[in-house]
């Protein structure tokens, strides 16, 4: 019966996803060239504006952008690996790989793409779409409350600290741009699709070992 047990301890552990050194580099990574690609989107379309440079440019970004969408992918990440081995996430259906990765990534990339686009266009309309193509972000990849967790996290963290860093006037965003509290009235959206995506990507980072 102990042998029995010991077996199935044993066989529970290795199908436990576990995050390591690598697999959060690599997130952070993803993260930060993610961030980098979308932020300069927001520059070039005037979507967004930086009011001081403290830090060196890269690309078209502050440093400390991408370190902070670094950042936040590899801590979503782990966080999503955490709730899975606390068995809080719902691993039904768990067959991502890479290429479920890369389509991940770029449904985000291209959602921070469009939040760009809309600038100038009737704002109603605008927050509409980037609303609408969050919840099918969302919709498609999420597996379960783990995941929305990842992305309630995301929203929360992510909208707040750019209401706090707009307030400080660190960065701007463009004044024909539907807006709360200083920022996008559309941020909300593209952070929970941000969230859960990351939180996914945390999933294949660890069980990639």
């Amino acid at each position: 019966m102990s042998a029995l047990a010991s077996t199935g301890s044993e066989a529970n552990d290795e199908a436990a996803p576990r995050l390591a050194a690598a697999g959060i580099a690599a997130l952070f990574l993803v993260g930060a060239v993610g961030g980098l690609i979308g932020d300069m989107c927001h520059v070039e379309s005037g979507t967004t504006t930086y009011l001081e440079d403290p830090l060196p440019y890269v690309w078209r970004s502050q440093l400390w952008f991408p370190l902070m969408v670094g950042a936040g992918t590899a801590a979503l990440g782990w966080i999503r690996v955490r709730l899975a081995t606390s068995g809080s996430g719902d691993e039904r259906g768990m067959t991502e790989g890479l290429r479920d990765a890369v389509a991940m990534i770029a449904s985000v990339i291209a959602l921070y793409a469009l939040t760009a686009l809309v600038r100038g266009e009737p704002q109603p309309a605008a927050v509409v779409i980037c609303w609408a193509v969050a919840a099918v972000i969302v919709a498609r990849w999420a597996r379960g409350p783990a995941d929305l967790v990842c992305a309630a996290i995301a929203a929360l963290f992510g909208v707040t600290s750019e209401i706090v860093l707009a307030a400080a006037g660190v960065f701007e965003y463009a004044g024909d741009i539907a807006r709360f509290a200083g920022v996008a009235s559309w941020l909300p959206a593209l952070y929970l699709a941000y969230g859960v995506v990351a939180g996914r990507l945390g999933l294949i980072a660890a069980r990639m070992r």
